[in-house]
């Protein structure tokens, strides 16, 4: 199974500890900086791309990755966001339009 997780903050990171687990398992990792919390703790060496994701782009980007499933931690968007009024907001919409624009199954962690 191959698996796209978008943003390695803290939900990404618990997410690919316990996907290592299984072999069976490979994870694309995409994030807006080169050393999100995964990286930082040694979880990952480093991202797979480094890519802002977007309701225009995911479908494109998956084409190229092709997951079975796409998981987007949420934290990973707002920390983006959270210096900006009403990011948070704003993130949580975002994430939810990414989410319904993608053709493949998507699940925000």
């Amino acid at each position: 199974m191959r698996i796209w997780l978008i943003g390695a903050d803290q939900a990404g990171t618990s997410a690919l500890r316990e996907l290592r687990k299984n072999p069976d398992i490979e994870v694309v990792v995409t994030d807006t900086v080169e050393r999100p919390r995964a990286v930082v703790e040694r979880v990952i060496d480093a991202v797979d791309m480094v890519e802002t994701v977007t309701p225009v782009n995911i479908n494109l980007l998956a084409r190229r990755i092709r997951p079975d499933l796409i998981l987007m931690d949420g934290g990973a968007a707002q920390r983006a966001l959270t210096r900006v009024t009403g990011g948070l907001a704003f993130a949580e919409a975002m994430l939810n339009e990414i989410k319904a624009a993608s053709d493949y199954p998507c699940v925000v962690l």
